[in-house]
Parts: structure tokens; C-alpha cells; sequence
């Protein structure tokens, strides 16, 4: 799998598969976060290619330990494959809105799951 599919796949089972991620799962969210914080400090420098692929494999090496979440993205992934790529824009801009969405993403998911364990 690309690097820039693995994270866009990522993202949208975080977005609309919030289903895949059990109690642990969810706990595990913040060594994820802690994981990708610590990729934030890439240069400007560091190409836009090498980036992409230091976030895909901090999400690899996540949901390794996460089944359910590996399971989902590979058939996300294989659902970007089959949907036309849109023309190249600004590379740099996108990985840094890629990162801050995810990072939104993550956060919202585990303030859902939060809240539905408060209302059981």
C-alpha cells in the first residue's frame, strides 16, 4: 500500500467506521497520537514523499496490535484505489492538513467513544 493511501484509508475508518474501534482500541489512540506527535517536528527539509511515509508506517505499526482497524483500512484502501486521484496540488500543504485532520480525527473518535461509555 502507498504511503498516502494508507493514510487517507486510515482517516476515513477513523471518520465513518468508528465501529471498528473497540474500548482498547480506543485506548490505544494515544500512543498513536504520542507516536505522530513526535513525526511533527519533520523539516521543512524532509520531502513531502519521506514524510508520508513516516505517518503511514506509525499507523502500520499501530494497527498491527488492531485487527478490526487493519482489516477496515485495507478495504478502504482498496476503495481509494478504484476512485480516480485528483490532479497534484501543493504536496506540502496537503501532508500538513492530512496530519492535522488525522490528529482532529483521533480526538473526536475518542470523545465519541467517551461519551457513549458515559451514557451506558
Amino acid at each position: 500500500m502507498e504511503a498516502n493511501n494508507i493514510i487517507e484509508a486510515f482517516t476515513q475508518v477513523v471518520r465513518e467506521q468508528d465501529y471498528v474501534f473497540s474500548s482498547t482500541t480506543v485506548a490505544d489512540i494515544t500512543i498513536l497520537q504520542e507516536n505522530l506527535a513526535n513525526l511533527e517536528s519533520i523539516t521543512p527539509d524532509t520531502s513531502c514523499e519521506s514524510s508520508s511515509e513516516a505517518i503511514a508506517n506509525v499507523i502500520r505499526q499501530w494497527y498491527i496490535n488492531h485487527e478490526s482497524v487493519r482489516d477496515a483500512v485495507l478495504v478502504q484502501d482498496r476503495e481509494i484505489k478504484k476512485v480516480a486521484k485528483p490532479k497534484a496540488q501543493n504536496q506540502e500543504n496537503i501532508l500538513e492538513n492530512r496530519y492535522r485532520v488525522l490528529q482532529e480525527e483521533l480526538q473526536n473518535l475518542q470523545n465519541k467513544k467517551r461519551s457513549d461509555n458515559q451514557l451506558q
